[in-house]
């Protein structure tokens, strides 16, 4: 008798489709019993949730505060749930900061900052600061002179530039060394930039640009974080990234290839000094971070750029970006900008005198941290409230908080205490847990005994959080004061 159902082994896998069934099992509205997978819950729109939550905590917070008020049959009272900042005295608060979610907690705020340092001192970090991210450019090389009758002097080499991020504590001191630009000058004058550096215990050092070789008279270019470039036939450029450091800190000098022009020095950015061959060679490319750093300082973006070759006849090098130009036929090299790092340009050549290499320039050390949050300890008071019926003998306050981080506990991390004339305090009152609602914990300390503090009509209450922390935070989120 042939069989008039199907078995699951007359199915062959993936054969059923979606498009083959009476009713899409994909879309929710043919869905008319059953429970929906969590997994498959992740496009439900919970942007509102959050905003309930707090509208729930609100409502259930006022309903518990006038509950106070008709069952233990107060006078007056006060509400305070911290729309803004007018419920607070701020003399006599310590370590409170509202906010904008509308609750307090103990924070110190550290803001974001930037500060550039263009001689030596001493860097300190902010509270909470345990990271910067720093930039350390050292000083860069004179540029070489030029000969009467030879070679144009070779570009100075860039400072070494370095930056990373480095380790900090709060409060704690971070020496700072700000290299000086070599000398450019005649033949046998010039001299190479001076280190910087940053740190105190572990240093973070940017070696000092070369000075660019002498026209004519035997002089190699030097080495350095970048490279001199070499001035006449035959002399070795300055090796770049000179103490050896990862990752790179500058680029070598060029080399004159044949005819009476001095090369570029080395910058710190994409490339070495170029070679020369006549007219002097272009410095090498200094290293842009205004993306980094900017320029909102008052420093510029472009830091460590190569000193152009100097020339015999003609315009000398141009300056790598960032760095100093060189002079052409019958000028000296000119001085980079001080601060940046830079090279100094090459002297030209031209009867009846020789002409001198422009100065490197100065280093910089820039010192970048973003906003941190240090959390303490908080004493938050209310302004006072007259109580117009005379001197309150009984107290009912109804707290809520959350924990931004943590788990406070009651009574030990916040603690209350209720005033009736404005600055004596009852003993801490016995914050009594109601529950949670929207996701906040109400607290209620009710009946509370004032007739053994000191009398009078000015009410106030105090809330302390204590042992306060990265790891925990805790939110005081409204405050309602009953009394009679």
């Amino acid at each position: 008798m042939a069989r008039t159902t199907i078995r699951t082994e007359d199915i062959t896998a993936s054969e059923v489709t979606t498009a083959k069934m009476a009713t899409d099992p994909t879309n929710a509205s043919n869905l008319s019993s059953g429970s929906v997978p969590l997994a498959q819950l992740g496009n439900v729109d919970t942007s509102g949730i959050t905003a309930n939550q707090d509208d729930i905590a609100l409502l259930g917070f006022k309903v518990a505060a006038n509950g106070s008020l008709a069952k233990y049959n107060l006078i007056d009272q006060t509400i305070d749930a911290f729309e803004d900042a007018s419920g607070v005295d701020a003399s006599a608060s310590t370590g409170e900061v509202r906010n904008a979610s509308k609750y307090y907690s103990g924070v110190t705020v550290t803001a974001a900052g930037q500060t550039a340092f263009t001689a030596d001192g001493t860097f300190t970090a902010g509270a909470g600061v345990t990271t910067v991210t720093y930039l350390v450019v050292a000083g860069g090389g004179g540029g070489g002179g030029g000969n009467t009758t030879n070679y144009g002097g070779g570009g100075g080499g860039a400072g070494g530039l370095r930056t990373s991020t480095y380790t900090t504590v709060g409060g704690s001191d971070y020496a700072v060394v700000v290299g000086d630009g070599g000398s450019g000058g005649t033949p046998g004058s010039t001299t190479s930039g001076d280190d910087s550096s940053f740190g105190t215990g572990v240093v973070v050092t940017s070696a000092g640009g070369g000075r660019g070789g002498y026209g004519g008279n035997g002089q190699n270019a030097y080495n350095g974080g970048s490279g001199g470039g070499s001035s006449y036939v035959g002399m070795s450029p300055g090796s770049g990234n000179t103490p050896s450091t990862s990752p790179s800190q500058g680029n070598s000098g060029g080399s004159n290839s044949g005819g009476y022009g001095g090369s570029g020095g080395g910058g710190a950015g994409s490339g070495g000094g170029s070679t020369s061959s006549g007219p002097g060679g272009a410095g090498g490319a200094g290293s842009d971070q205004s993306s980094t750093f900017g320029t909102d300082f008052g420093v510029s973006g472009v830091f460590a750029g190569g000193g152009g070759g100097g020339s015999k006849s003609g315009s000398g090098g141009a300056a790598g970006s960032g760095g100093a130009g060189a002079g052409g036929a019958g000028s000296a090299g000119s001085n980079a900008t001080v601060n940046t790092g830079s090279g100094g340009g090459g002297g030209s050549v031209q009867s009846p005198g020789n002409y001198n290499g422009g100065n490197g320039a100065s280093g910089i050390v820039i010192v970048k941290w973003d906003a941190a949050n240090i959390y303490t300890d908080m004493t938050l008071v209310s302004n006072a409230t007259t109580a117009v019926d005379g001197a309150p003998t009984t107290g009912d306050l109804v707290i809520t908080y959350t924990d931004g981080a943590g788990t406070a506990t009651v009574n030990t991390d916040i603690k209350a205490y209720i005033s009736r004339n404005g600055s004596a305090y009852t003993s801490a009152v016995t914050l009594v847990s109601q529950g949670t609602t929207g996701g906040h914990t109400i607290l209620t300390a009710n009946g509370v005994d004032l007739s053994g503090i000191t009398t009078g009509t000015s009410m106030r209450w105090k809330i302390e959080t204590l042992n306060q922390s990265a790891s925990k935070e805790t939110r005081i989120q409204a405050v309602s004061l009953g009394w009679s």
